[in-house]
């Protein structure tokens, strides 16, 4: 029985892909119809296969598996060699029983826990009948901290790993930063349209500046949309670089702490003002005017 791969006429209409090298776009279409895929979108990557059916090296093979990560459209796990097409079940309909029942099978077959959880999820929002209501037990993780939302049955305990020792937490704290792999472990799947705003970001504050905001919207449990109001705060500011940031950190703090108190008013007493509400003088202050206005007069007199 023959397979077919749908590919929709709006491919050629994404802004980015049309950016894309020959090789690139040759490449991503390879990767959404040669034999290895799946009706689920996970499938293991052969790199040999792909050498010999795309001409490619494995160098050139690797620059464009590369590529399609940064541009949100493939995960790839190095480790099992698993590769996930980010929106193929979005475009490749499951709602048939028979469709549905070749996922389940699909799914016994994955090995990256991530790559698992994500179809399970994406055919729970798509409301896809699948059978398959959580992952496998024996499913290994992928090992990047690749970021995923939870599904409606909670990841089984034996599949969770054991806290970094301070060596490793040292490491992970000295590596460069990189904003599209911290996007992933924070939102979840990076898009076509969130990477090129994220690098359109990277390009305007730089990689450091992005990932303090992703950071900080992780810290208040807030979405990406709130890392870009933070990182547009900083653009009006004009901050540009981490002891930017901290000085305005500074000067939010102690704006913070300071409180306008209202100058203390001291309310007159009733015999000081006269039947109109205004100050009443004194008849000595009184006397003492009426003088001066006489001494002005007469001086104008003459």
């Amino acid at each position: 029985m023959a397979i077919y791969r749908q590919l929709h006429t709006t491919f050629w209409k994404d802004k980015r892909v049309g950016e894309w090298s020959k090789d690139q776009k040759l490449f991503f279409l390879y990767l959404l119809s040669n034999d290895y895929t799946t009706q689920c979108g996970v499938y293991e990557f052969n790199i040999r296969y792909a050498k010999f059916e795309l001409d490619m090296t494995a160098e050139e093979i690797k620059e464009n598996i590369d590529f399609l990560v940064s541009e949100g459209r493939i995960v790839f796990n190095e480790k099992s060699e698993e590769l996930m097409i980010v929106n193929w079940l979005k475009y490749n309909n499951a709602r048939s029983p028979k469709v549905a029942a070749v996922i389940d099978k699909e799914l016994k077959d994955i090995k990256t826990l991530e790559f698992e959880i994500e179809v399970i999820k994406k055919c729970q929002e798509y409301k896809y009948p699948i059978q398959t209501l959580k992952p496998k037990e024996n499913t290994l993780s992928i090992g990047y901290g690749y970021g995923i939302d939870t599904i409606s049955q909670p990841t089984p305990a034996s599949t969770t790993t054991s806290s970094p020792t301070p060596a490793e937490e040292g490491k992970r704290a000295s590596a460069p930063a990189n904003p599209f792999q911290l996007y992933q472990e924070v939102f979840g799947v990076l898009n076509g349209l969130a990477a090129d705003d994220l690098r359109q970001w990277v390009e305007d504050i730089g990689e450091e500046l992005v990932c303090e905001a992703i950071k900080r919207s992780a810290l208040d449990q807030k979405s990406y949309g709130y890392a870009k109001g933070i990182m547009q705060s900083w653009v009006k500011k004009n901050i540009k670089t981490m002891d930017d940031v901290k000085a305005d950190d500074v000067r939010h703090k102690n704006q913070s702490s300071f409180t306008k108190k209202p100058l203390r008013e001291e309310k007159l007493p009733d015999w000081a003002v006269n039947e109109q509400g205004e100050e009443q003088l004194s008849p000595e202050r009184q006397a003492e005017l009426d003088a001066k206005l006489a001494a002005y007069l007469n001086k104008t007199k003459h």
